[in-house]
């Protein structure tokens, strides 16, 4: 048996590949504050310069489902290289543009190699390192991508604030020099294997297209009223079909680029639609409360995105504790702690405009406290019942599906909010209107405060909503979860660290389609 080295000996790859594992969970977080100073940079509006994290987040899971393909046929070293330098180009890209378009195509660069270097960072780190200490290897890879994205967009807000937006682009480019050089010197050569199947490039183009006309969907359909346009109609059905066809070529190819036969498993489909709501529904947050923060409170961007800086506080202490926590209690009355204490996060803020936000503190920080309950147990549901051969590619497909529906929380969000505020304010401003000789503001003070208490309680109602969910989840999970332990195999993982062994092991020769995905 191959002795492995040290860690002491592979500092440089654990070094240069966290730290690109670390940036590119930074670069989707940075912007996630600082939208209107963005919006000023572009030359746009606020729900324009949303579409930077949009579109950057449909690439990102983009990037997960070309991984295992790419590192089986050209070597985990130079797949490496490659996704650093393209981060490099749309860093680059991103620092110079002041085209809303050129920006969200950077943006699509810096998304493509951030996806790729999630489930690549996984594969090395286990490959380079003794099976003991596996579940403190699993620990580092998790917060070298957590704790960038937690603490992200702070940063990005400090620096917006006092250098101008651009420069968190600017500072970000040696990093990932350095990323580059560490990663080069530390990852071993390795050629691939020329004789890999062939890429399944129709599944990628239609499954591509029909992300992107999705996409389109729901960043403008608010903008073009939605299915009364005749171009959002179009855009729907391109959607529609597109996927249909993807759908169809992945069950017919021999090598799919994703396996969609596991949907048809309850505890699957189950556990990805309630993994699916909890990711979708905190990015949408974490994006939206900021932004209410700095455009109805009047914080600037660090103090608008410091409002998140609690949700690091409350998921990354928890989440090291997870795999003894789900042996202790069980997963699904694990699953349904962690969606009763969302629903109690969402239902127990209550925000006005004159909140300030330390009145958000305790909400954010059991919202990180769901969060980092919510990928073990689900993954272990997820992938409960499944055979150690079809692990790396049921987490694949999970984890596209899990990554993409980030955009339709933010999207939702986003768009709810806008049309509740513009109905709230019209019902404020028609009782208002009764008593306007009798006023003594101007009406441009009088306007600033109707559009923020609309806004405000647009917020609010969207939080109830989300309770509501969250409850109906809870129940859901604690019903209709089949117990893992009853689907359990004899070569099924037994916790989360077995898992990602069974699912690194196995990468190096599963069929194309089947490499290694990644667990949270």
């Amino acid at each position: 048996m191959e002795t492995l080295p040290s860690l002491s000996q592979t500092w440089p790859l654990f070094a240069g590949v966290g730290l690109a594992l670390g940036m590119g969970s930074f670069d989707g977080a940075a912007l996630q504050g600082i939208f209107p100073y963005v919006a000023g940079g572009l030359s746009t509006s606020s729900d324009h310069a949303l579409w930077t994290l949009t579109y950057f987040i449909v690439h990102w899971s983009l990037g997960i489902s070309l991984m295992p393909w790419t590192t089986a046929r050209f070597g985990m070293r130079r797949v490496f290289q490659v996704a650093v330098i393209v981060a490099m180009a749309g860093t680059l890209i991103s620092a110079v543009t002041d085209n809303l378009w050129i920006m969200l195509l950077s943006r699509a660069l810096q998304g493509i190699a951030a996806g790729i270097l999630v489930p690549l960072s996984q594969s090395l780190f286990l490959r380079h390192s003794p099976k003991a200490r596996h579940g403190m290897v699993t620990i580092f890879w998790s917060n070298a991508m957590l704790v960038p994205f937690f603490f992200g967009p702070a940063i990005g807000g400090l620096l917006a604030t006092e250098l101008g937006y651009r420069s968190i682009f600017l500072l970000s480019l040696p990093i990932w020099g350095v990323a580059l050089f560490l990663g080069s010197t530390g990852i071993p050569k390795d050629r691939g294997d020329p004789r890999t199947p062939p890429f399944d490039g129709w599944g990628f183009g239609l499954l591509y297209g029909g992300l992107m006309s999705m996409q389109v969907v729901l960043d403008q359909g608010e903008q073009y009223g939605w299915w009364h346009s005749a171009f959002i109609l179009k855009m729907t059905l391109f959607a529609f079909v597109f996927l249909l066809l993807f759908a169809w070529r992945e069950s017919e190819t021999r090598h799919p680029l994703l396996q969609l036969r596991f949907l048809r498993r309850r505890n699957y489909w189950l556990g990805l639609l309630l993994l699916c709501l909890g990711w979708a529904m905190f990015m949408g947050w974490a994006s939206l409360l900021p932004l209410w923060a700095e455009e109805t409170l009047g914080f600037n961007g660090f103090w608008g995105s410091a409002v998140l800086v609690p949700l690091a506080l409350g998921a990354i202490p928890l989440s090291t504790l997870m795999d003894r926590l789900q042996g202790l209690l069980g997963l699904r009355r694990l699953t349904t702690l962690c969606f009763a204490i969302f629903a109690f996060a969402y239902g127990s803020a209550y925000l006005s405009p004159i909140s300030s936000l330390g009145d958000l503190f305790w909400p954010i920080l059991f919202i990180g406290t769901g969060v980092g309950m919510l990928f073990v147990p689900l993954t272990m549901v997820i992938l409960s019942g499944l055979g150690a051969q079809e692990i790396p590619s049921a987490a694949t497909t999970s984890n596209f599906i899990r990554v993409f529906s980030a955009n339709i929380g933010v999207s939702l969000l986003s768009v709810y909010w806008t049309r509740y505020s513009a109905l709230a304010g019209d019902h404020l401003r028609s009782h208002v209107s009764r008593f306007g000789r009798h006023t003594t503001l101007s009406p441009q003070h009088l306007h600033a405060l109707i559009s923020a208490q609309a806004d405000t309680l647009s917020i609010d109602n969207l939080l109830r909503l989300s309770m509501w969910a969250c409850l109906a989840a809870a129940v859901a999970a604690y019903v209709f979860i089949i117990p893992p332990r009853v689907l359990r195999g004899a070569d099924s993982p037994r916790n989360y660290v077995e898992e990602e062994e069974d699912e690194f092991s196995l990468s190096a020769r599963a069929p194309v389609g089947e490499g290694a995905g990644i667990s949270s």
